[in-house]
């Protein structure tokens, strides 16, 4: 997860996860004006903080599966945000997501249920009587392994140039938990003849067919495959250049 609000150069917040399963240390906050300074903030305050009538540019996580009535009020650790003309279900982070489906309504057998994890960025579309809507930017479908490793902790201390290695750190001493996690569910992201499904949080009996781009971009690292996004729409940021 990585949430930069929108103000000035050096000026504003950015939160950002390491992908570990802690409510408590998982998400820190950090002032663009002071990077150096590090602040542990907790699941309840990073929801809070993505509702604020702010401006900002957000990286979370999509979970989509080819159950099509899936309950997706039955998820425990999901966010709801509101994305143009619909609520979509979203996560701060992949470990999250394979949590979840342990709690979530499947209406398939489940030895037949599949599911693929997104990265994706949204940005600020308009604030409006307290409420802030957002529009897509972009989604990256993850392998099993990148999903797995994924520590957007380290993205962050990039873009503030941070020199401590101290997340780096502790996000090793979880490993062995995630690989635990990540074991004991199956993903899908070859077979070609599955349909997908949003979590949509409507009043709508059945969630949103998603229908995958056809120029699908190339299995690289994170930084490689954002830089192919280059020349698209421009927007207003000033950190966060992925969503251009």
């Amino acid at each position: 997860m990585i949430i930069e609000t929108n103000v000035k150069k050096n000026i504003g917040t950015i939160l950002f996860s390491e992908n570990k399963f802690d409510f408590l240390t998982n998400f820190t906050k950090i002032n663009k004006s002071e990077p150096n300074i590090k602040e542990h903030i907790d699941f309840k305050e990073v929801s809070s903080f993505i509702n604020e009538p702010v401006e900002k540019n957000l990286i979370l996580y999509r979970l989509i599966t080819n159950d099509e009535n899936l309950d997706p009020f039955s998820s425990k650790l999901g966010y709801f945000i509101k994305v143009e003309d619909s609520i979509e279900v979203v996560y701060f982070d992949p470990i999250f997501i394979v949590k979840d489906i342990e709690n979530l309504k499947i209406t398939i057998p489940k030895k037949e249920f599949r599911f693929k994890i997104q990265q994706v960025g949204y940005r600020t579309k308009f604030i409006a009587d307290d409420s802030i809507t957002y529009q897509e930017s972009f989604s990256i479908n993850m392998s099993d392994v990148e999903a797995k490793n994924q520590n957007d902790s380290l993205f962050a201390e990039t873009m503030l140039s941070l020199k401590g290695g101290l997340i780096v750190k502790k996000q090793k001493k979880v490993a062995d938990k995630k690989k635990e996690s990540f074991r004991r569910v199956e993903s899908e992201l070859d077979k070609k003849n599955s349909s997908f499904y949003r979590l949509d949080g409507n009043s709508k009996r059945k969630n949103t067919a998603y229908i995958e781009k056809e120029n699908k971009e190339k299995e690289e690292s994170f930084f490689a495959r954002v830089k192919l996004r280059k020349g698209k729409e421009e927007y207003k940021s000033n950190t966060l250049k992925m969503f251009k």
